[in-house]
């Protein structure tokens, strides 16, 4: 009984059209023109570098995001403040950057800076925390630009944006490092075997050990490692 009441009291225009009517629609396509076109101004007038999403690009484009989704549907949001709002974010956008290009101090509290992530051929894991980001992220990233082992790379930054900046060594400065391709990674061991040129699993620091039971890096304390890969092997 309760479920056959309830289908009854079912209310299909309240599901279409809220509290709305028909005669409502051709207003939301007007709206919706005038704030496309606001966005597309505002964007224009914001600048290249405002697409290039560092965290103040991020914040300025999801409040203008939010400024235009209200006024094209919300019959009692008016066009005409949701333009003023647009204004004020696009001249704190100008005047901000305009600060920011001249004080570093601000440009570094605002934006960020970049952190190395891969010097003398292994990872700076100390700053690892700085960067909230996980191992995998990384390999994945390294992957996707065709990098099959670290000794291939001489400085890898992430960038205020959450880019990825990577500087490759030339053919004939490649060294041993440890492997990215995840069939090769996942072969890490504790014991080692045979003596050989091995990786840290961790930080990627790169010597020659083995063979022995364990053996800690002296870098990160850890005590997994896989088998260097070099240009050749790679």
């Amino acid at each position: 009984m309760f479920l056959l009441q309830s289908s009854t009291s079912f209310n299909w225009h309240n599901l279409l059209f809220g509290e709305e009517d028909w005669s409502f629609l051709p207003e939301v396509l007007l709206r919706s023109v005038i704030m496309f076109t606001v966005t597309v101004i505002a964007l224009r007038l914001i600048g290249k570098r405002g697409i290039m999403q560092g965290v103040f690009e991020i914040v300025t484009i999801i409040t203008l995001g939010s400024a235009a989704g209200d006024p094209m549907f919300y019959k009692k949001v008016g066009v005409l403040p949701a333009i003023f709002v647009f204004i004020a974010i696009v001249g704190m956008y100008r005047i901000i950057n305009f600060f920011t290009s001249r004080v570093k101090f601000l440009e570094r509290v605002i934006e960020g800076k970049n952190v190395r992530l891969l010097k003398d051929n292994r990872f700076a894991v100390e700053n690892f925390k700085r960067v909230e980001l996980g191992q995998d992220e990384i390999f994945s990233d390294l992957r996707m630009k065709g990098i099959t082992h670290l000794g291939q790379v001489e400085a890898v930054y992430i960038e205020a944006s959450g880019q990825l900046s990577i500087f490759f060594w030339p053919d004939e400065k490649v060294i041993y490092g440890l492997p990215l391709r995840p069939e090769i990674y996942e072969m890490k061991t504790k014991e080692i075997r045979l003596k050989a040129i091995y990786s840290c699993a961790y930080c990627a620091n790169t010597k020659n050990i083995g063979p022995c039971k364990k053996h800690v890096c002296e870098i990160c304390s850890k005590e997994e490692w896989v088998e260097a890969l070099n240009a050749n092997t790679g």
